[in-house]
């Protein structure tokens, strides 16, 4: 990303880069996660982080790019996936890529709470913006992929019953999606416990028994 020619906040010489963009990233994603959008303001960051605004606008344009960038980048979205991507290249079963994808939400479930909590914000508010829903549908688009094909795979190979591998792949994405939903809004509701009954209902779903399946509606 091209830096801003003035000198106005710019790093001092052997600052690390990096570091400081993470710490600006974690510190907007987590405000971001705790208010919402239209109520964190840069100088907020600031406090957080112990850097001035001028230093901030050297690395983020706007507070757009500071959320476009917070929920894109390894924050939520990637920390929600990475761990997943590096089982999955082991991974050669298809009934074991979508186990781990549904117990991933597990390990991954502070990271993937902040990315719906964020998502559901954002879209609530008047100005939508091309790059942040592109942002957004990633997550969406390799959770399709993953389910998707893995089922096709099964399905192809005898392993699974004959689901709809479209249906069967969105219904895992919604119940999860109602998952962290409903734990944002009943404090009491136990969100792991009702992943791992997903887990337990896909494995008698997907069984092959040779007849005909349909996914729960």
């Amino acid at each position: 990303m091209a830096k801003r020619a003035h000198s106005v906040g710019r790093p001092k010489a052997g600052s690390n880069t990096v570091e400081a963009e993470t710490a600006i990233l974690s510190a907007a994603l987590d405000l971001f996660a705790a208010k919402n959008f239209s109520s964190v303001r840069t100088i907020d960051i600031a406090k957080v982080t112990g850097f001035n605004q001028a230093l901030i606008f050297y690395y983020f344009t706007n507070k757009e790019e500071l959320y476009r960038r917070a929920l894109a980048l390894a924050l939520a979205i990637e920390r929600a996936l990475q761990s997943f991507r590096m089982t999955r290249a082991a991974l050669d079963e298809p009934a074991d890529l979508i186990f781990a994808w549904i117990d991933n939400h597990i390990r991954a479930y502070d990271s993937i709470a902040k990315l719906i909590k964020l998502s559901i914000d954002y879209v609530s508010t008047a100005e939508r913006k091309a790059s942040i829903d592109r942002a957004i549908r990633t997550f969406y688009d390799e959770e399709r992929l993953v389910l998707q094909s893995a089922i096709e795979v099964g399905v192809a190979s005898g392993k699974f019953g004959r689901v709809d591998a479209e249906q069967t792949a969105t219904f895992i994405s919604t119940y999860l999606d109602g998952v962290f939903v409903r734990a944002m809004v009943l404090p009491e509701f136990k969100p792991v416990p009702a992943i791992r009954e997903l887990k337990a209902y896909m494995q008698i779903h997907l069984q092959s028994d040779g007849g005909p399946k349909r996914p729960v509606r």
